[in-house]
């Protein structure tokens, strides 16, 4: 067995379980942006006050865009 072939197969490997992973949490940090600033429109009861959640919100949505984007285009190792 070559180690440099077994190197490169892991490596893809690697690569795309972090391009899953990131897409996932991209996902999940928007997900919680939209809730948080949402929230106080579905009659929901933060225990933050609306500037403090607003503001949390735009951070969580700007995460997730960032997260989305590195997911997506992400340069596969070769």
């Amino acid at each position: 067995m070559d180690t440099n072939s077994f190197h490169e197969r892991e490596q893809k490997r690697q690569s795309g379980f972090k391009v899953i992973y990131d897409i996932a949490a991209g996902v999940l940090w928007f997900g919680a942006g939209v809730f948080f600033l949402a929230g106080k429109y579905f009659g929901g009861k933060l225990i933050v006050d609306s500037l403090m959640s607003t503001i949390f919100g735009i951070a969580c949505l700007c995460y997730g865009m960032f997260r989305l984007y590195r997911g997506i285009f992400a340069k596969p190792t070769s």
